[in-house]
């Protein structure tokens, strides 16, 4: 028969019955090495914590940024040529290699069609995402739900800067965590100057790797810490 000692971080010491008799206080040393491994995951530690935002990183740390239409896009040339909007988003973009441009006329519609109806069609340019492009466009949380948008890497913990003294919170304890963080898997787009002209956020985000600090709150759980609602 074996007998093994485990914990919920998932520590297990196997012993078979036969050392067990041989060797009564393997039980004892066996019982204090993995309540030490039980511990250790529960200790307030930059380890853990790294260990513990990187896990909820891993699913909510993608870095993309919000377009707020729908491919394919029909440019008139009233916004093709202005410094703001989606316009020189656009263009960055067909820089980039994510979407291509084509001269064609369509009726462009507004938010005001309902009042005063349709216009006529007229020229415009028509982007649409190339095989690049695919890629890197997904459906992502936006601010009213779903929406679509690019995405150039996923944020990991490059360093912890500091962490507070863990207190007791209803039935659990607390410690607020800052950390700098990494991108992982970076497009090399991201780093076009002319991307990051027309994408403020994404321009501050490769910025600000291994400078910019973020906060997260971790609670102590039976099999360590973790960030909350993942």
């Amino acid at each position: 028969m074996t007998w093994q000692l485990n914990c919920h971080n998932d520590h297990s010491t196997n012993f078979s019955e036969s050392s067990l008799m041989r060797w009564p206080h393997l039980v004892s040393i066996a019982g204090l090495i993995t309540l030490a491994a039980c511990n250790s995951a529960k200790k307030p530690s930059d380890t853990n914590f790294t260990t513990a935002i990187n896990e909820y990183l891993t699913k909510h740390g993608e870095a993309c940024t919000v377009i707020g239409r729908q491919f394919p896009i029909d440019l008139p040339r009233s916004e093709q040529n202005e410094q703001y909007g989606i316009g020189p988003k656009l263009a960055a973009l067909e820089q980039a290699g994510l979407v291509q441009a084509t001269e064609t006329t369509a009726v462009v519609h507004g938010m005001l069609d309902p009042l005063r109806g349709s216009g006529p069609a007229q020229p415009v340019k028509r982007y649409e995402l190339t095989e690049s492009g695919r890629k890197y466009f997904h459906q992502i949380p936006g601010t009213f739900g779903q929406t679509d948008g690019f995405c150039y890497g996923r944020k990991s913990v490059d360093a912890i800067v500091k962490w507070t003294e863990p207190a007791k919170v209803g039935v659990s304890s607390q410690s607020e965590v800052t950390y700098t963080y990494k991108l992982v898997d970076s497009a090399p787009w991201a780093q076009s100057p002319e991307v990051q002209q027309a994408f403020a956020d994404i321009r501050t985000t490769v910025n600000g790797v291994s400078r910019t600090t973020e906060v997260a709150g971790l609670q102590l759980t039976s099999k360590g810490w973790e960030v909350p609602g993942q």
